[in-house]
């Protein structure tokens, strides 16, 4: 069986008002054996962040780690070199340059629905080209993204079920949002998501060249 956990960086709202280029999609796929690798290697590096004097009360996410220089980009690239250890673990991703879509119809579409198709898109490549028909995929029930609101469980599910009946193929799919700060795997994708991220909006590359040979599905949407 297949633990997929999702995350989201940027925006995929088409606002003006929006600050962000691109939206990202990313998935992080290991196998059922080693998911606990991923909760035995974050809470090593959780301790020892501790130990360095990181506020227990404060999320420990790239992003955040990011921000203060005595952690920094050191501190990133070790919990990274860490979870890429992991033999089963692998990442992909869907980056949309959100300038180059044209079609006012998906535009002005309600808000989520780009997240709904993105995700969607990226979602079925894995199970049905890549045959991980026994998934499991775990979403972080505070993000916006995902409110009940923009139907987004029953969208893929729809989609999923829909498309395994259309190809003869049984498929065990299931799906649930959990708060991020109780699931490693959640932990763990969110430092994959902002690496990729870094690469296409901010030309940094760093992070991104560390988990290359991690990467499964690239999809990269008007990204020239």
């Amino acid at each position: 069986m297949k633990h997929l956990f999702l995350d989201e960086s940027g925006e995929c709202s088409f606002t003006k008002a929006s600050g962000y280029r691109h939206f990202l999609i990313t998935i992080l796929s290991v196998d059922t054996s080693e998911v606990k690798k991923i909760k035995n290697h974050l809470r090593r590096k959780t301790a020892s962040f501790i130990k360095r004097g990181w506020d227990k009360s404060k999320e420990i996410k790239a992003f955040n780690l990011y921000k203060y220089k005595k952690f920094g980009e050191k501190a990133i690239l070790d919990v990274i070199s860490s979870l890429i250890k992991i033999n089963s673990l692998e990442i992909s991703y869907i980056i949309v340059n959100k300038e180059k879509i044209e079609n006012l119809s998906f535009r002005n579409a309600s808000y989520g629905i780009s997240y709904n198709y993105f995700t969607g898109v990226l979602l079925s490549e894995l199970i049905f080209d890549d045959e991980f028909y026994e998934v499991s995929l775990i979403f972080d029930k505070r993000n916006k993204e995902s409110h009940q609101n923009k139907y987004f469980k029953e969208y893929l599910e729809t989609k999923i079920f829909g498309k395994s009946l259309e190809k003869e193929i049984n498929v065990k799919f299931g799906l649930a949002g959990y708060d991020s700060k109780d699931v490693y795997g959640l932990k763990a994708v969110d430092f994959f998501s902002w690496s990729i991220f870094r690469k296409f909006e901010h030309s940094d590359n760093r992070f991104f060249n560390l988990i290359s040979k991690k990467l499964k599905r690239k999809r990269e949407w008007y990204i020239e």
